[in-house]
């Protein structure tokens, strides 16, 4: 019997036609020591748009599931039920990785610390693969918990988990209402019980379109609730946290607050920030409470400026 694959590319899918032969060619490409390839694992989530054509046109190069809509955590994780690889390597439908990812990943993973996950920097394109800039997070490693409580800095499509981890920890948790940051929730568990390693490499591309999740304020706000709750419900999230859920909740509201004033919606950012100050008041000496009080007073400002650049 031949060994399985060191990579799994797991990429859930609905209603991405246009950019799914991206995504899945820039997983086929992907080559790994020795001129390994990785298994490409594409899930479609009961797309009504020529996606089952799209895949079919990959033939036997991929493995394609077709399930009924449970949205994207219950897709990835299909995926992860029939994948093989060692290592699991989540990737957007509408993102794409550039030659070298998953070799980078894997010579983190190969570390003497022994990483649980691994991520590495994102850089923002348009729908025509036009650069709109390298995102400027944060990037911790080792213990990340209380960071990752903060602020969520892992741009999901370029995570890597080891699979043990992944299957140790339960997977993504299936609520629908938990879609669009349904990453983050498993990230903290993950990162409560083991260490997370940070790739030096900026090889995965982040597609921004009118169709991207968080461009719907009230929709990521119940997202973002509900992964606060289902966090802290894991055990051992809890004894993390213990003492310190109102700052993991207070967090969440800024980060809502931050996406809020992303969309233009300022009038929807300050009952978060003001829930987030009564929440924890020392968010007020966070510069990210600060920066986010700021976009919510400028936004207007800022967000012509950032249009100009983009266009420019």
């Amino acid at each position: 019997m031949s060994a399985g694959p060191l990579f799994s590319a797991i990429i859930p899918t609905y209603n991405r036609a246009g950019y799914l032969a991206h995504a899945v060619s820039s997983a086929l490409d992907q080559t790994l020591p020795g001129g390994g390839r990785p298994e490409v694992v594409v899930v479609d989530d009961e797309s009504t748009d020529s996606t089952p054509e799209v895949a079919a046109s990959f033939g036997e190069r991929i493995m394609y599931i077709r399930q009924p809509n449970r949205r994207e955590g219950a897709a990835r994780n299909a995926g992860a039920a029939r994948a093989r690889g060692t290592f699991f390597a989540f990737l957007d439908s509408d993102d794409y990785w550039l030659p070298g990812k998953l070799a980078g990943d894997l010579a983190r993973f190969e570390q003497p610390d022994r990483p649980a996950l691994v991520y590495s920097r994102g850089c923002n394109v348009d729908p025509f693969d036009r650069t709109i800039g390298v995102r400027r997070l944060a990037n911790p490693q080792g213990d990340v918990f209380w960071s990752l409580a903060r602020e969520a800095f892992m741009p999901m499509s370029s995570v890597a988990v080891r699979a043990e981890a992944f299957r140790a920890c339960g997977g993504f948790v299936e609520d629908r209402d938990l879609s669009g940051t349904a990453d983050w929730e498993l990230w903290l568990r993950l990162a409560a019980r083991w260490r997370v390693g940070f790739v030096e490499q900026t090889a995965t591309c982040i597609r921004v379109h009118d169709r991207n999740m968080s461009a719907d304020p009230s929709y990521m706000e119940r997202a973002m609730l509900a992964g606060v709750r289902h966090a802290l419900d894991d055990p051992v999230v809890g004894a993390r946290a213990r003492g310190r859920e109102q700052f993991i909740r207070a967090c969440m509201y800024v980060t809502i607050a931050l996406n809020a004033c992303a969309n233009g919606r300022r009038d929807r950012a300050w009952p978060w920030l003001a829930r987030g100050f009564v929440s924890w008041p020392p968010q007020v000496f966070d510069p990210r409470f600060c920066g986010a009080v700021a976009r919510a007073v400028a936004g207007p400002v800022l967000s012509s400026r950032r249009r100009h650049a983009v266009h420019a």
